[in-house]
């Protein structure tokens, strides 16, 4: 057969390196054949090792691998072959689609690595060698993947793909971001706290976060549900690695990997643990944190449960935007999901609702026609009983737990919080159902029964039950499920009570002064409230009783009740409040006045928000968790609006950042009728951080020319997508650019523009070289850092000709430097301009 003369074969040189640096070894990492040795006699050399190509030498029939792009010389040359036994040899150009360019070329690195640890590590070469740290890395991140899938099919996994937003606070500066883009960073900042309230969304968040973190693919995300870890007896670490996706992985392996940055332990519910598992997770988390300290930690918690047993950087959760919340109805029901959420908007208890993913995706889920809900208990509730009467769940739910499912779900439920805990162990639930059971036949309720594990397999299929953890045992879907049911036993507790002193005195040692309890009693308050005579009397009954044990709490529930709970207790309340607070202080009453909403505190409150110091004003706003800016009564538009600028600037910039939807429409409807543009800039400042275009759009509808010039100089509202108020600020810059800026102007509008080149290195720079640096002013120190994080040579370079250019300066470096660097923290630069001043000293 003649030779094909268009091929570009190795030469024998090629050949020969080719093998030499395969050490005569097929590089087939399951192989590795001598393909070398001496005959028999010793006189000549028996060879079976084939120089073979990765991508195929030339076009044609059969040719593997064949890429047009290279030149004869790249296909000729020794990276592009590999050197193979015969057998070997033939396998990777049979028709198998595995044998692609990037897994031969993986062999080849695999070989040559394989080869150096066998001479400097000492270890046996061939097809047994053990693992790479690479090699167990990649199989720990795909058993992470696999893991992550099967987490995807169960009911913990969000509804909808959404990113949600958070806050992060780095030193003085706080920053909004999106669960994508804290994957990106996750890595590379300290261990992170997520801080949320009930129903936010820390276990989306988590599976958010790890999700981008596979996508990215620069390091391993480990899910550990902490309320299923705590029914077992297993280390945080063996809980993981017993799951099925990781059964080829070791604690060995593990370790081993985890001693690189990339691998991150996301420990979901903090919060959810009892006393005795929070403890042996600390123990458990600080050993992990001594021993393996790359490990990155991301935990989830809630407020008041902050006790963390590491420090990190803390991520809050924020609310919904508007544009978050339509996007997630329209992904759940279309358009007429859109209409919910506008319907929503408009209706007063509801607009709160709404910006917390759990009680939204509630109220997308009920079926059509169903009555519109106005509280938290409401919504789960009509959310419960839509989800018992489809057809195929209410027969299951009839034939086994004969129509009393809520009995079993509520019983459960109070174990749960009375622990502490969001899991139950099998032995524990399997007494209580059967708990219940005993109670119903001795009160005549039915006459027969179910088996434990039946009524549990039943509850887990067709209800809000769920299994936890591989070791068996329960939990519910969500906590606040958990905790809306507990609150029929905190309801019936308080209707005892009010007949009986012993059970009241229970009610305020077992529930009422327990922290676990508090969204329990909440939710009771608002259906009792909304309940008969004697529900809304009970209720009154409670109030007091908790205004004795925790009176924060009596506060929480007064805002959660209605004027008729409130109408039999206001005067005592009141007498008590005027007792316990001292006029002129930020005391405890005064966060007990705000955290209760009641416009009856007014004029208490009133001479603190309204004060001439910052000091004061702004302490006063901030002492509850939240501010509620019904406490300040019907007529506070008209009192807010006739406070100085200064004062009225602080106060509504507080109640647009702190309070829920109603303080956003107070903060707009205000500031839209305000005359003074500053005070209208500051409250869009803060209706910004909160993403609430909607009041964005309302508030500048009709704003002058001087708002927009003081919005102009920010980028806070470039995401806001109504074009007229694009092409106002658009008009504004222009306005600005034409009538000339200071140097903080100009660079603040350059760090907020559309990112430019060298020319607008070179602007920064000068800005920087011309600026007078003063510690002391945060806004410049705020805004040094974004210009880092955008133009960081121009900052230096800008920094360093300042100094150069200004010789008086230089005994004043170190201040200039320290304000720089205090907001920077840019090594680099701090070097620099510490050499500087060094040189300086020098001549002097």
């Amino acid at each position: 057969m003649a030779k094909n003369n268009n091929r570009d074969d190795f030469s024998q040189a090629t050949k020969n390196r080719l093998a030499k640096l395969a050490r005569y070894h097929c590089n087939n990492p399951s192989c590795r054949k001598l393909t070398s040795a001496p005959t028999s006699d010793g006189a000549r050399e028996v060879n079976i090792g084939v120089a073979a190509h990765i991508c195929a030498a030339a076009p044609g029939p059969g040719a593997r691998r064949y890429r047009a792009d290279m030149s004869p010389e790249q296909r000729k040359s020794n990276t592009n072959g590999i050197w193979l036994c015969q057998d070997c040899a033939k396998a990777i150009d049979a028709a198998d689609p595995i044998f692609t360019e990037e897994f031969l070329q993986d062999w080849k690195k695999k070989h040559s690595e394989d080869m150096w640890r066998s001479i400097f590590d000492k270890v046996a070469f061939g097809p047994s060698m053990p693992p790479t740290i690479g090699e167990i890395s990649a199989r720990l991140q795909k058993a992470a993947a696999d893991d992550l899938a099967v987490f995807r099919r169960t009911p913990k996994w969000p509804g909808t793909n959404v990113s949600l937003t958070l806050t992060l606070k780095v030193k003085h500066v706080d920053e909004a971001l999106s669960t994508r883009a804290l994957a990106n960073a996750v890595t590379t900042l300290d261990d992170l706290i997520l801080v949320s309230a009930p129903g936010m969304g820390k276990t989306t968040t988590l599976f958010q976060v790890a999700e981008g973190v596979m996508e990215i693919g620069n390091c391993t995300p480990l899910i550990v549900p902490l309320g299923d870890w705590a029914t077992e007896a297993n280390t945080l670490l063996v809980s993981i690695l017993k799951r099925p996706a990781f059964s080829e992985i070791s604690e060995q392996d593990f370790r081993a990997v985890a001693t690189k940055p990339g691998v991150v332990l996301l420990l979901d519910g903090w919060n959810e643990l009892d006393a005795a598992a929070r403890e042996r997770a600390r123990v458990q988390i600080t050993a992990l944190k001594t021993e393996l300290p790359e490990l990155g930690l991301v935990i989830s918690t809630r407020r008041q449960a902050l006790d963390i047993p590491f420090s990190g950087t803390r991520v809050d959760l924020l609310p919904l935007d508007d544009e978050q919340q339509i996007e997630i109805a329209r992904a759940m029901r279309g358009e007429a999901g859109a209409q919910l959420v506008d319907q929503a908007w408009r209706t007063a208890g509801v607009r709160e609702l709404v910006t917390i993913p759990l009680y939204l995706t509630a109220l997308l889920s009920l079926p059509d026609g169903a009555p519109f809900p106005t509280t938290k208990e409401e919504v789960l509730r009509r959310f419960v009983a839509a989800h018992e009467q489809e057809a195929r769940r209410a027969a299951a739910l009839h034939a086994v737990a004969l129509g009393f499912q809520q009995d079993y779900l509520n019983n459960l439920a109070v174990f749960a919080t009375t622990t502490a805990n969001t899991a139950i162990t099998d032995s524990n639930a399997r007494k209580a159902v059967a708990e219940t059971a005993r109670i119903l036949m001795a009160d005549g309720q039915m006459t027969i029964t179910t088996q434990p594990d039946t009524l549990l397999d039943t509850l887990v299929s067709n209800h809000v039950l769920t299994r936890a953890g591989d070791t068996p045992g329960y939990s519910f879907q969500h906590q606040q499920f958990q905790e809306w049911y507990a609150s029929h036993y905190v309801e019936r507790l308080m209707l005892q009570a009010v007949r009986d002193p012993a059970l009241r005195e229970k009610l305020k040692a077992d529930v009422l002064d327990q922290r676990p309890w508090e969204e329990a009693v909440l939710f009771a308050v608002e259906r009792s409230a909304r309940g008969d005579t004697a529900h809304k009397a009970a209720c009154s009954a409670a109030i007091l009783a908790a205004f004795e044990v925790d009176p924060i709490l009596a506060g929480e529930m007064i805002s959660r009740a209605t004027d008729d709970v409130w109408a039999p207790i206001g005067a005592e309340i009141r007498s008590l409040i005027e007792k316990w607070h001292a006029p002129g202080k930020v005391d405890r009453a005064v966060r007990f006045m705000i955290a209760s909403g009641r416009p009856e505190f007014g004029d208490l409150l009133w001479p603190l928000v309204s004060h001439a110091n910052d000091q004061v004003h702004l302490h006063a706003l901030r002492a509850a968790r939240h501010f509620r800016p019904s406490v300040l009564g019907s007529d506070a538009p008209a009192r807010i609006a006739a406070l100085p600028p200064e004062t009225r600037k602080n106060v509504l910039h507080e109640i647009a950042s702190h309070s829920a939807v109603d303080g956003l429409d107070l903060a707009t409807a205000i500031a839209k009728d305000d005359s003074d543009p500053d005070v209208k800039a500051m409250v869009v400042d803060a209706l910004s951080f909160r993403r609430a275009d909607r009041h964005i759009v309302d508030l500048l509808a009709d704003a002058g020319d001087a708002t927009y010039d003081i919005l102009a100089e920010k980028g806070h509202l470039d995401d806001i997508t109504v074009d007229a108020i694009q092409q106002e600020l658009l008009r504004a810059r222009e306005r600005c650019s034409a009538a000339g800026m200071s140097h903080f102007q100009r660079l603040r509008m350059l760090v907020h523009a559309p990112p430019g080149g060298e020319e607008r290195d070179a602007e920064v720079t000068g800005i920087i070289a011309e600026m007078e640096i003063d510690r002391k002013r945060d806004g410049e120190m705020h805004l040094l850092y974004e210009v880092r994080k955008r133009y960081p040579q121009a900052l230096a370079d800008g920094l360093l000709r300042r100094l150069r250019e200004h010789r008086e300066l230089f005994y004043g470096a170190d201040n200039i430097l320290a304000a720089a660097g205090f907001a920077l923290e840019d090594d680099v630069l701090l070097g620099i301009a510490l050499e500087e001043t060094s040189r300086h000293d020098d001549r002097a």
